[in-house]
């Protein structure tokens, strides 16, 4: 008896994926020329969210995939459970109260767009992440090694005196725990609609069937350099842009590694999500206090070095996980 065998309807070759950068290009350069030619205010999220949109476009109409491909392709659903519903609900309404009580967040304009992409990065973890099967090593991984190199890099920066801890004049304990909290689910849910559907679920996955070398290191390097554009016009000095190209390289191959070995995209997300939150923590206005009012920095160029403490601690966790055995794999 002949069985009929399921059509696959994905472009041959790679035109897809060119053109997927191509398009990603533009999105950069058109957005820093309205930044900086025009002098408009552009908020962080757009051109983010813009190639997201267009990894969920290219993965529908070019590739044409189900989305849920973009997260995973061994995606067994459990059955709905309440503890689900009840996390969201949960974690959506800690982000909007907070948000609106320190003013982060408003209702109008930017900020409702704002709102509305985090309610559908929300319905993404939802249907993704609670209902998906994750492997727990590498959501352990995910957790761990954020948190390691943050702890190793603020060590090693006062071990060589290039920072200080001190302890705020005010009581800012609690502020620090919620800022810090909330910036970590915020990128989370961004994330899981912006960056990392792009660069991880779309293109690394098309430039796979090259090979996970080839893969891991373009993906990584494209990565890095969408990043890095939207910091090449300021004041910054060229040696700092190098040193943030370098990092974000280092991060994109974790990023990437997490996907790889763990199947899931999620898994890259939440790793994605603290090291992001983790930053603004470190780096925030005092307008809303992080970990920046326990660390006093004892020399002018003390932050750009902690970035680069921070990227070899976050080398040494991409060794790790390149010795770490990968969960097998059994397709749906």
């Amino acid at each position: 008896m002949d069985t009929e065998k399921k059509k696959d309807n994905s472009p041959k070759g790679f035109s897809d994926v060119w053109m997927f950068v191509a398009c990603a290009s533009c999105v950069c350069f058109f957005v820093n020329w309205l930044r900086v030619s025009r002098g408009m205010s552009i908020p962080g999220f757009i051109a983010p969210f813009v190639i997201g949109l267009l990894a969920f476009f290219f993965q529908a109409f070019m590739h044409q995939r189900p989305l849920i491909e973009l997260y995973s392709k061994s995606h067994p659903y459990r059955k709905l459970k309440p503890y689900g519903v009840i996390s969201a609900f949960l974690l959506f309404e800690f982000l909007l109260m907070w948000g609106l009580y320190t003013k982060q967040i408003v209702t109008t304009g930017t900020g409702l767009c704002l709102i509305n992409l985090v309610f559908i990065g929300l319905i993404v973890y939802y249907h993704a992440f609670v209902r998906m099967k994750v492997s727990l090593r590498f959501l352990f991984l995910a957790i761990f090694i954020p948190i390691l190199a943050g702890g190793a890099a603020l060590g090693l920066g006062s071990y060589f005196m290039i920072l200080k801890f001190v302890v705020p004049a005010q009581k800012v304990g609690n502020a620090v725990f919620f800022n810090t909290l909330y910036w970590i689910l915020f990128s989370i849910f961004l994330q899981m609609i912006c960056e990392e559907p792009a660069f991880r679920g779309y293109l690394m996955q098309r430039l796979l069937e090259k090979g996970e070398i080839f893969a891991i290191a373009l993906s990584a390097s494209l990565f890095a350099a969408w990043r890095i554009s939207f910091i090449m016009f300021t004041e910054l000095s060229m040696s700092f842009v190098l040193v943030m190209f370098c990092a974000n390289l280092i991060m994109g191959a974790i990023f990437a590694l997490l996907f790889i070995k763990s199947r899931n995209l999620l898994v890259a997300i939440l790793c994605h999500g603290l090291i992001n939150g983790f930053f603004n923590s470190l780096f925030a206005h005092s307008a809303n206090p992080g970990m920046r009012e326990y660390v006093e920095f004892l020399i002018p160029q003390g932050q750009g070095y902690l970035v680069v403490l921070w990227s070899g601690c976050l080398f040494v966790g991409l060794i790790l996980l390149t010795i770490i055995p990968r969960k097998k794999f059994h397709a749906y």
